[in-house]
């Protein structure tokens, strides 16, 4: 069964405009409940209810409620909480599915928001989990990358600005050509292949092998240095258990 159905019926499909303009011409006089009702195109009992409402002084709802169950966030509980997200996750310190709901919970006991969160296990449920991500189409669920606690400190603004004011200097000092300044970066390549589904007797083998080169991962370092005149790039690898012997003037083994 679906978890969000699709409507089949037109009922409180009116504007909160259309409601306005008609409890307005009831209460001018200018017109019955019936044929504002009609004219605005607007439920006559929901209509009736709201010039009820505003005729005893009450607080009156222009937008159309269906059902008994409302959103338990307002649209300004909602946009802070979904701030905070956006912000933790800026820190490197984004929330998981259980912390995230956790977090809804405890919100609606501290602001005294009537919610139906689970009370035992103290936690939002799975409806308001996927009703919230559809409501904020810019948040989803992803895979965290492991971010170093070194790398996430060193890069910063006074480290960057004082990056650029080395490399001001030594220019100013040395006066580099374009084709004599290189970006350089390296990445890890690892030697064994990702094993992806194959086909194999089923049921008759416990486990189904493939042959590769390790069985453990292993890196091989690769770095790359570019110039920005020319499309030209220079590549270095280091392999692991390998050094250079002066003597034999080629690599070997440790």
């Amino acid at each position: 069964m679906p978890k969000f159905k699709v409507r089949t019926t037109s009922r409180g499909e009116w504007s909160e405009e259309n409601m306005k303009r008609a409890i307005k011409d009831v209460l001018d006089r200018e017109m019955s409940e019936r044929a504002a009702a009609k004219r605005y195109e607007v439920s006559r009992t929901s209509f009736q209810d709201r010039v009820k409402a505003v005729k005893q002084g009450q607080k009156v709802i222009l937008k159309p409620i269906l059902g008994r169950f409302q959103q338990t966030f307002t649209p300004e509980y909602e946009r802070q909480l979904c701030q905070h997200v956006i912000d933790l996750d800026n820190r490197l310190m984004p929330l998981t599915r259980s912390e995230f709901l956790r977090l809804a919970y405890d919100l609606a006991e501290k602001s005294n928001i009537d919610h139906r969160f689970n009370k035992e296990k103290r936690t939002a449920g799975k409806d308001f989990f996927l009703a919230f991500k559809k409501r904020n189409p810019d948040l989803a669920l992803r895979t965290s990358e492991a971010t170093s606690l070194m790398r996430a400190t060193g890069f910063n603004k006074p480290r960057v600005d004082r990056f650029y004011d080395l490399l001001l200097q030594l220019q100013e000092q040395f006066g580099f050509q374009a084709s004599q300044i290189y970006n350089a970066d390296e990445t890890g390549v690892s030697i064994v292949h990702k094993n992806y589904k194959v086909f194999s007797v089923k049921g008759k083998k416990k486990q189904v092998g493939k042959l590769t080169s390790t069985e453990r991962g292993r890196n091989v370092t690769v770095m790359f240095s570019m110039k920005s005149l020319v499309i030209l790039y220079h590549q270095c690898s280091f392999s692991q258990g390998k050094k250079w012997c002066p003597s034999r003037k080629h690599r070997c083994c440790l």
